[in-house]
């Protein structure tokens, strides 16, 4: 018997921006006059509307600016997480309005739709409300499709209603991630597995692709720890691919274990029974991919 997640995700799509601004503050108001934190994400001018309307209750409340937040879906989540741990320091619950915006379908569109889903899962374990707020008008049916998919209730006119669309996080992740292309154009180099030899070798592949020093030492620390998780689960490294691909250096470590099949891998934040490694590679790499090619499973790295 498994129990149920601790946290409640979600959504309100609103039809303007008096709607947005009054719902949200009840909400909140509700939330900081039971002792729960509070949290509001949104555009700055969002942001300023939240803080006129809040008044005195503004200072109990953190304001996070999208587009210091918003940047890829590992670090967002790993910065969301800690917002709301900041919060749960000193409430035994937290309440948070995130607002959503998004415009017409597309890469960018999957992307931010496997972050609201992988949210699911990566903060499953906290005591919080988060209600992500979707601009309703001129929304595509696709954009509302994927809202309803990703979150487990949906603000009705009076009350909270299930979304009888929601979906696993797993199953909606996968959907929306495609399927990692081979890359022909990457050279290769053996390591065995000797972790400073590999560093070696891949700094000098870095430094041949005049990679900047700061960007370079990034994939060195993200392509290490896969490198290790290879090595310690993987039954060893038995290949390593680097190169340019599309204008990006890629680095591919291949084991000779038989993988696996997780497409929230490296997305939840470590704690008992969820280990570090893969969670650093993401926030480090600009995307990480897991695909089985003919020499073994593998890991790709993009900088």
């Amino acid at each position: 018997m498994t129990s149920e997640p601790a946290l409640r995700h979600n959504v309100f799509l609103y039809e303007s921006d008096d709607e947005y601004v009054e719902r949200s503050v009840a909400f909140l108001r509700e939330g900081l006059e039971a002792g729960e934190g509070a949290i509001v994400t949104n555009a700055r001018a969002g942001l300023a509307r939240m803080r006129d309307a809040l008044g005195d209750d503004a200072h109990r409340v953190t304001f996070v600016d999208v587009s210091q937040t918003y940047t890829r879906p590992a670090r967002a989540v790993a910065a969301y997480y800690g917002t709301l741990l900041e919060q749960l320091r000193t409430a035994q619950s937290v309440r948070a309005v995130a607002d959503m915006q998004l415009g017409p379908p597309d890469e960018a569109f999957e992307v931010w739709t496997g972050y609201e889903a992988i949210c699911n899962s990566a903060y499953a374990h906290l005591p919080a409300w988060v209600v992500c707020t979707y601009n309703a008008n001129g929304l595509p049916d696709q954009v509302v499709e994927a809202a309803l998919r990703t979150h487990t209730a949906v603000l009705g006119d009076d009350e909270w209603e299930p979304s009888h669309r929601y979906e696993d996080p797993r199953a909606v992740v996968r959907k929306v991630t495609p399927d990692p292309e081979p890359l022909p154009e990457l050279g290769s180099f053996s390591v065995g597995d000797d972790l400073e030899l590999f560093r070696e070798r891949l700094a000098g592949e870095l430094a041949a692709e005049r990679v900047p020093q700061a960007t370079a030492l990034e994939m060195l620390v993200a392509a290490t720890e896969v490198a290790a998780n290879a090595i310690r689960h993987g039954g060893g490294i038995a290949n390593v691919r680097a190169g340019r691909s599309d204008g990006r250096f890629v680095c591919e470590v291949i084991d000779r274990g038989a993988g696996f099949d997780d497409p929230l891998a490296g997305y939840l934040v470590p704690r008992d029974g969820i280990g570090t490694g893969l969670w650093v590679a993401r926030q480090l790499a600009w995307r990480l991919e897991f695909l089985h090619s003919p020499e073994g499973f593998t890991a790709r790295l993009w900088l």
